[in-house]
């Protein structure tokens, strides 16, 4: 039966395929016994750390590997084919045509606004589930403010598979391939660009190098080293705070970063032969960079593990960490452009492993048109506090609709 938001808006120049997720029964089996099969490592001094400041503890991959002998993936699985699921052909000139999967709202509005929400790793689309909910709990297609996208970067979840095998991926060709969607699904008159991590990667280049990108908002956002923006002394406590937890990360929390820019071969192969190994490497980010006080569930977790280890994503999600690793080694840092003309909206989360204050990022940006601050959340801002996010990115929108011409 068809989805009510599932219907595309009028003269889009290209029809997605409508898509049914289903993992094969052989595979399911597999991973079963191969998790029943997947032994535990020996208790060590390090993994005994209730803290976690070594990784994570035997306890609780042990205690993870008992609920996910249990866990229903099926059920998972009805959730996601519950939302309006596509994949579409999308032509890029260096890339070739890459099939791409998203998850869609579509609104019956003229007026609508086309947002695409895009994540990062380890995450997939599942994180914005959430926030889909919300829409539809709050608006039906008639008053849908909003075409809502959210696809599977490639290489990642749904659309794991279409990275080329004969060269390297680049983070500024997916934005590429993010841009082109927009523009076959219909949205050359403009849209806003909505992501966190690699998602806020994304996000950044495509309002510095496509115009149809008519705003961007960010839940990840940071200084460059060369940005001259003032002294630490004059920030509040609570923004030192936010501070010394990104220099942290960046000190203490960057090993895993290196891996799989620096060793991208042998990490993905060593994580795709055991699922166990696979929830230990991903696992601990979702202990880590969330807010501690409000933890995300197991079978959240297992959730968006289960979706890495059914559609192989690790081995193919990895190609933004090698411009990363560069910039590390090299002393250098990211190239990534942010624009500064098209109107910017920043959402802060405490926990959030990187982050800018607003007097610093006023004088950065002068296109900066909203700075929330929040008192709880983390990295995966969508998926932990997806009632404040949601909320940003109303506001923010409707504050830039007419001055963006979107």
């Amino acid at each position: 039966m068809a989805h009510a938001f599932g219907n595309l808006p009028a003269g889009a120049p290209k029809t997605p395929e409508e898509f049914t997720f289903r993992v094969p029964d052989q595979d399911l089996e597999e991973f079963k016994t191969l998790l029943k099969l997947s032994k535990i490592g020996p208790d060590t001094y390090y993994n005994n750390q209730e803290d976690r400041r070594f990784g994570v503890t035997k306890k609780w991959l042990t205690d993870a590997k008992e609920a996910w002998l249990k866990y229903d993936w099926r059920k998972q699985e009805d959730r996601i084919n519950s939302f309006p699921n596509f994949k579409a052909q999308v032509a890029n000139s260096d890339l070739g045509t890459t099939k791409v999967h998203f998850t869609a709202l579509f609104s019956k509005k003229q007026d609508a606004i086309p947002v695409i929400f895009m994540h990062g790793w380890p995450g997939s689309f599942l994180e914005f589930f959430p926030m889909l909910d919300l829409l539809l709990g709050k608006y039906s297609p008639d008053t849908l403010p909003y075409h809502v996208i959210v696809p599977s970067l490639p290489g990642y979840g749904l659309s794991s598979a279409s990275v080329p095998l004969d060269k390297e991926i680049r983070v500024d060709q997916v934005a590429g391939v993010m841009h082109q969607l927009m523009l076959d699904l219909g949205f050359g008159g403009g849209y806003a660009a909505q992501g966190g991590d690699v998602g806020s990667f994304l996000a950044r280049l495509m309002a510095a190098n496509y115009a149809e990108c008519k705003a961007f908002h960010l839940n990840m956002l940071f200084p460059n080293p060369d940005d001259k923006i003032g002294s630490v002394d004059s920030l509040s406590a609570q923004e030192q705070k936010q501070l010394g937890r990104m220099t942290r990360f960046r000190s203490h929390g960057m090993s895993y970063a290196l891996e799989h820019g620096l060793r991208p071969a042998t990490i993905g192969l060593v994580l795709s032969a055991s699922p166990i190994s696979l929830l230990a490497w991903i696992g601990e980010k979702y202990l880590e960079w969330v807010d501690s006080r409000y933890p995300l569930k197991l079978e959240t977790i297992l959730e968006l593990v289960s979706l890495y280890w059914f559609t192989s994503t690790f081995p193919r999600s990895v190609y933004p960490y090698l411009s990363l690793a560069e910039a590390q080694t090299t002393g250098g840092q990211l190239p990534i452009p942010t624009s500064k003309e098209v109107p910017l909206g920043y959402s802060s989360f405490p926990a959030e492993i990187s982050f800018i204050p607003e007097a610093w990022a006023e004088k950065v940006y002068p296109n900066l048109k909203q700075y929330r601050t929040h008192e709880k959340g983390g990295h995966f801002a969508a998926l932990e506090q997806p009632e404040l996010l949601l909320q940003d990115v109303e506001d923010f929108l409707k504050d830039v609709k007419a001055a963006s011409k979107i």
